[in-house]
């Protein structure tokens, strides 16, 4: 089944009267001693629901000489948060403060170090799954635990982050090539007031909101780093008003937060994969 997304891209791919092929990776097997999956594609737009699955078969279409779009080294950055966080730090793009630990002990030792209030989070996930804030050394070692006793490898990686007072919202900034498409608040449901989390699936209500020039140089300074594609850049509010990249999509949903512009979203991400197509 499309997503939203996709299916207003299928339909904005019609209208540009490109030629639209369809890969549904769940339904076949890929040889990888073949290219054939590939004949005849100028690009590739990675829309896949899966991470995984999404950054295999870029892999394997770069392989073809397929450009794709995000690139699988942007994909492989901007699907672990830790990754994410280690290169822009190296670029040096304001973000906030996170340990990675790979062990029970070393993991309160992050939290310890960072102090309470924090943020342990899946380094790989979206939609603010198990995304929790620590408020004290008993939920710590509570979520520790729990953590450890997963069975995905990634549980055993922690991600502890700083937690921001932010203003009862984030800003989601949606980038196209170099050009900034929409950008939103994204704001804490009243009904989940006690709640941190802002992704619109868990409630939150989205607002239209234009950059100020700092915040513009900031997303411009990273969509650069990551090279030129599709992002959706997730700025968040220190409690003295300057802002620091939180998290990168690399294969950003829209319909909820672009509401009645989703069509013109799907049109710029098509003409920006068409101008990415090899000749």
């Amino acid at each position: 089944m499309l997503t939203p997304e996709n299916m207003a891209l299928k339909s904005a791919a019609e209208a540009s009267r490109a030629e639209l092929t369809i890969i549904r990776d769940e339904q076949s097997p890929f040889d990888l001693g073949s290219e054939t999956a590939f004949d005849g594609l100028n690009v590739l737009l990675a829309r896949s629901s899966s991470f995984t699955r999404s950054l295999y078969l870029s892999q394997l279409a770069e392989y073809a000489g397929v450009p794709t779009i995000n690139s699988s080294h942007a994909q492989a950055l901007c699907g672990d948060k830790a990754l994410t966080s280690a290169f822009l730090i190296k670029k040096g793009i304001l973000t906030p403060k996170v340990l990675l630990a790979f062990s029970p002990t070393a993991a309160l030792q992050a939290v310890e170090s960072i102090g309470y209030p924090c943020v342990i989070k899946p380094p790989v996930g979206s939609w603010g799954r198990m995304v929790c804030k620590i408020n004290d050394k008993d939920t710590a070692e509570a979520v520790i635990s729990l953590k450890d006793h997963l069975g995905h490898y990634t549980d055993k990686v922690y991600y502890v982050q700083e937690y921001v007072d932010k203003p009862q919202r984030d800003i989601r900034v949606f980038v196209v090539g170099d050009k900034v498409v929409f950008s939103i608040y994204r704001k804490i449901s009243p009904s989940s007031s006690s709640s941190f989390i802002t992704n619109l699936n868990h409630g939150g209500t989205a607002e239209e909101f234009k950059l100020d020039d700092e915040m513009a140089e900031l997303v411009s300074k990273t969509a650069s780093a990551l090279g030129s594609g599709i992002y959706g850049i997730d700025l968040i509010e220190y409690p003295d008003g300057h802002a620091a990249v939180l998290e990168v999509n690399h294969a950003p949903e829209f319909s909820k937060s672009a509401g009645a512009n989703t069509p013109h979203v799907a049109k710029e991400i098509v003409h920006f994969a068409l101008s990415q197509a090899k000749n």
